[in-house]
């Protein structure tokens, strides 16, 4: 993946910070997930770094929101690249909970198995149609990985700080079902 060593090297030059997430980050901790883009976490007041950087990688900007930054690139056989804006208090604590692994010659911080489901709560309680289903199975699958039971306390607890009381009882049922 040239990409990401472009973005590491970039990254590393200007002093900014990217973490992975998405299906990179699920196939990191033993979750197969075909994945077709690159999702990474970066802070949002570096938001004109990135969209230069991603312009001078030939990137399009598509969408932009005060959350997110979607490109298509302009070789076919490139990756989308998906940015997640965050606060710079939630990116210290996603890479201070990072999982690091040498991946394509490059030291490549992942999010951690907790931050995927908290990423994977959040999404959950939008409801976004297409999404739901891919979000509820990668969900299962985190949570077998941190050995949390989905009908115990602490998850419930999750349910509430990230998603909602909708989203835990959902769950429960499909789970029970």
């Amino acid at each position: 993946m040239e990409i990401l060593k472009l973005i590491e090297k970039a990254a590393t030059k200007g002093k900014n910070r990217f973490l992975v997430i998405g299906g990179h980050a699920l196939n990191i901790h033993g979750i197969s997930r075909t994945t077709g883009d690159l999702d990474l976490m970066v802070e949002a007041s570096e938001r004109g770094f990135w969209r230069q950087l991603l312009t001078d990688l030939r990137y399009t900007i598509y969408q932009e929101s005060s959350s997110f930054i979607q490109t298509t690139p302009s070789e076919i056989a490139a990756w989308p690249i998906d940015l997640m804006l965050v606060n710079k208090e939630t990116m210290e604590k996603a890479l201070a909970d990072a999982h690091y692994t040498e991946l394509f010659g490059t030291r490549t911080p992942f999010a951690s198995v907790g931050n995927l489901i908290a990423m994977k709560l959040h999404s959950l309680k939008y409801e976004q149609a297409e999404r739901t289903q891919k979000d509820q199975g990668d969900l299962l699958a985190l949570l077998k990985i941190a050995t949390l039971p989905l009908n115990s306390e602490p998850f419930r607890q999750l349910c509430l700080k990230y998603a909602n009381v909708t989203v835990y009882e959902r769950l429960i049922k499909l789970n029970n079902s």
